[in-house]
């Protein structure tokens, strides 16, 4: 087992650097200067200008720029943006409100997407079965920021249910909302994959002889359909959990969040290739190790599955 981890943990080192290199290159290839936005309207002196683009390495070629990257990465020092403003800092303020953005819609995905799903598998091409197809197919056709504002129109303005936007000053209440705006798109994913896992579940081998063994129905769904059924949808929900903190640039935009989502767009505008780059890397980090949790989870859920 701990080999399996330390294996997975290796393989987290060129995911990382490829990751990287290929964000770094793309901002890097982005047109403008983002020293002389620095400025705005007046006039850059060609000194400060230069003395600026020393600190900050500006003046070196892409591959170098990279490298004190990396350097600042396995030192643990993110360094400073154009601003003057650290990196760590700016992440520590945004990423407890995403990571608390991202599990609250994880959870409302997960409880009504499941239970959903399990009900429409069990009663395959019956009228419940058949409305929940219809309405994913909603879900997915709608776009996200369309949802976005019309739920803000609708339950912040007009019933006045939920803020309407966020803020800097933000609780566990005011991201209701954004929260399930950025989770019906993947309960309709996570409501499909369920249904589809539990009807294939029912007609397989086991389950018909635990039915001949008369065991309850209950028993029957809950210890043979239900925990099989539940592989792909763990494996669909764990890594969906860096989706959901890297796609709520759109979310956290509508509902003014003050997240990692919001910190990468205003540091895209500006130029922010430091901070950029960053913010991709705890991504990176999260998906690697939600995949890894979610490998590690298989062998609660089938016990047939083990690492030596």
């Amino acid at each position: 087992m701990w080999w399996y981890i330390g294996k997975r943990l290796l393989q987290t080192i060129p995911v990382i650097l490829g990751a990287t290199f290929i964000i770094w290159a793309l901002v890097f290839l982005r047109p403008g200067d983002p020293i002389l936005g620095l400025f705005g309207d007046k006039p850059a002196s060609p000194a400060v200008k230069a003395a600026i683009e020393h600190q900050y390495h500006l003046d070196e070629n892409f591959f170098v720029q990279w490298l004190y990257f990396l350097k600042g990465i396995f030192t643990f020092d993110l360094g400073d943006d154009f601003r003057g403003q650290a990196i760590s800092t700016q992440l520590q303020n945004a990423f407890p409100v995403t990571v608390t953005l991202a599990l609250m819609a994880l959870v409302f995905e997960a409880i009504f997407g499941v239970v959903l799903g399990t009900i429409a598998g069990l009663r395959r091409n019956g009228w419940f079965d058949s409305t929940m197809l219809v309405a994913t197919l909603i879900m997915l056709a709608i776009p996200i920021f369309v949802i976005g504002f019309v739920f803000q129109l609708f339950f912040g303005v007009k019933l006045g249910w939920a803020a309407v936007t966020v803020g800097g000053d933000w609780t566990v209440s005011k991201l209701i909302l954004p929260a399930v705006v950025l989770g019906i798109v993947d309960l309709a994913y996570t409501l499909r994959l369920t249904r589809t896992s539990v009807a294939e579940n029912l007609s397989a081998d086991h389950v018909r002889t635990a039915r001949a063994k008369g065991l309850s129905p209950g028993l029957v769904v809950r210890n043979h359909v239900l925990r099989n059924s539940l592989i792909p949808v763990t494996t669909h929900l764990g890594v969906n959990v860096g989706g959901l903190m890297a796609g709520a640039v759109i979310t956290e935009g509508i509902f003014n969040v003050p997240g990692v989502g919001n910190l990468a767009f205003r540091s895209i505008q500006q130029g922010q290739s430091t901070t950029v780059v960053s913010v991709v890397t705890v991504m990176v980090l999260v998906y690697v190790l939600m995949s890894l949790l979610v490998d590690l989870l298989y062998a609660v859920l089938d016990p047939r599955i083990r690492y030596a």
